[in-house]
């Protein structure tokens, strides 16, 4: 991707996340959940159609993947040509209940991999940006995962996954590791949508994060930035990261095998 069509991206990306940011601004917090279902749709769809339309110009050759919601479609790479992966409200939750920490991720699979992503945080206007083989940044400053190597003196991230419906095995180990992480770090937290605490592991501003399940989807666009960042990222198991992952950890290299000890017990 060349630096005129990288401009094009972001730009594209920030103007959809700023019309987000609009809607978010004028929510009362939802009373129901079929509210916030009903809210969700109708501004999600309306993001997505726009990041679709405009890309599916620019970038006729390349396809678009439907399978945000659908697992099952994210065990291996779903078209033979380049293809875009796109999320514009990951932190829905927050999103539709006036809280920050929410994002809009745009990510271009080629030949089964990641190379370019996006995540734009609009509350707090930083776009995260990263290219296969060429590096990250943060609104055009480049950025590094940190290079702490004392367990102690770090800061984890994690997610919890909505409660319903709730994956009980899922939402079991997520405990069960919080509980065997949080004496060894100086802090956990949980601070929202999985993109931006992956965002945060690329600039440094968190040393880890960790989260299981088997949405890869979700993990894409961070996942290149902590790599281009000089981070470390693996399954949650140590196995290396992929379609067929169940979980994703990523860190500071120093930090990984550590991190790792604890989440894979």
């Amino acid at each position: 991707m060349n630096g005129t069509e990288l401009r094009f991206c972001e730009e594209l990306i920030r103007r959809v996340g700023k019309e987000l940011l609009r809607h978010f601004h004028t929510f009362d917090p939802c009373a129901t959940t079929a509210e916030m279902t009903e809210r969700f749709q109708h501004v999600n769809d309306a993001a997505q159609d726009q990041l679709r339309m405009a890309l599916a110009q620019h970038f006729p050759d390349y396809a678009w993947s439907d399978a945000e919601f659908d697992v099952s479609m994210q065990q291996q790479p779903e078209f033979e040509q380049p293809y875009w992966v796109a999320d514009p409200i990951d932190g829905a939750v927050h999103f539709l209940n006036g809280v920050t920490m929410w994002a809009s991720t745009l990510c271009l699979v080629k030949n089964g991999k990641a190379v370019v992503s996006f995540i734009y945080d609009p509350c707090r206007d930083e776009l995260f940006t990263a290219c296969a083989g060429q590096g990250a940044w943060r609104n055009g400053e480049r950025i590094h995962a940190s290079k702490k190597t004392d367990l102690s003196q770090s800061i984890a991230g994690t997610l919890y996954a909505s409660s319903f419906p709730m994956n009980e095995e899922i939402g079991k180990q997520t405990a069960e590791s919080v509980s065997r992480v949080m004496p060894e770090v100086f802090a956990t937290r949980v601070l929202g949508a999985g993109s931006l605490q992956l965002a945060y592991v690329a600039c440094g501003r968190l040393d880890g994060y960790w989260e299981y399940g088997t949405g890869l989807y979700d993990w894409l666009a961070g996942s290149l930035l902590v790599q281009e960042a000089g981070g470390r990222v693996t399954a949650a198991s140590g196995e290396e990261f992929g379609w067929s992952s169940a979980g994703i950890l990523a860190s500071g290299t120093s930090l990984h095998p550590q991190l790792l000890k604890l989440i894979a017990a």
